[in-house]
């Protein structure tokens, strides 16, 4: 599947808990925004284009967290971390769809 940065995204603010695969070093952020494939998150250290991570994400609302099994890093600037979603478990996906499907009719209403 092809990464795709014009997939539809749902601004939110939730928590994120990183770690990179190779080195286990962990960095917890803020989730900006969200998409099927992939999040744009604030963190307080530097990531490489390429690198592999696992993520936690905490939705708000009370939604159930969500676990990336793996994810690359796409792009970093300044504080900002864009990732594409790579592994997820077939409960984590239901999670997240459905959340993104709630999320996306209440902002149409508000539109």
């Amino acid at each position: 599947m092809r990464y795709s940065r014009f997939t539809r995204r749902i601004s939110v603010t939730g928590e994120a808990s990183l770690r990179l695969l190779l080195t286990e070093d962990a960095d917890d952020g803020t989730l900006l925004d969200l998409s099927r494939r992939g999040a744009r998150l604030r963190v307080n250290r530097l990531f490489e284009p390429g690198q592999k991570l696992t993520l936690l994400l905490t939705l708000p609302w009370n939604e159930p967290p969500v676990e990336v099994g793996l994810a690359t890093v796409k792009w970093m600037k300044d504080n900002n971390l864009g990732v594409q979603f790579l592994k997820l478990r077939a409960d984590d996906q239901v999670s997240l769809d459905v959340f993104l499907a709630s999320r996306s009719k209440l902002q149409e209403s508000h539109a």
